[in-house]
């Protein structure tokens, strides 16, 4: 029989639910932007640039004659998507812990923010199924202490 979270510890769910929903997005999100980087880059050739050489904002090809000097869009969604991927598996890890599921249930929870749009989809799923699994405890308890009362 699988350990059931504490009843103590449902505060700390509901706080790690929260923070998981909001990492969930942002990964998702970030991996959304740096699909489409990848797509300009590897399939038209092109790099998003800010205040570079050539303008404000603009779409440098990666094979030019003069390097740009300004700040490098692709690049910096490719490094911010890989350190708030970090923080969405933290906030897998805490709810993973305090919800006390098994192993394999922390391995897909991770691939949510890999997988393009999959994360949107884990997020509803297992906010769902935390939500009612609380809900569910919570009732238990209620009618355990009436019964006692």
């Amino acid at each position: 029989m699988p350990l059931a979270p504490k009843l103590e510890d449902f505060p700390k769910i509901r706080g790690a639910l929260r923070f998981y929903q909001v990492f969930a997005y942002v990964t998702g999100i970030m991996l959304l932007l740096l699909c489409v980087e990848m797509i300009l880059k590897y399939g038209f050739g092109l790099q998003l640039f800010a205040f570079s050489n050539y303008g404000a904002l603009t779409f440098v090809p990666v094979e030019t004659a003069v390097a740009p000097t300004g700040l490098d869009l692709s690049t910096g969604i490719l490094i911010a998507h890989g350190w708030l991927y970090v923080v969405y598996l933290i906030s897998d890890f805490r709810l993973w812990s305090l919800m006390r599921w098994p192993f394999i249930r922390f391995v897909t929870i991770a691939l949510g923010g890999v997988v393009p749009f999959l994360s949107f989809f884990v997020e509803a799923r297992v906010s769902k199924q935390v939500k009612t699994y609380l809900a569910g405890r919570e009732a238990e308890a209620a009618k355990l202490v009436e019964a006692t009362n």
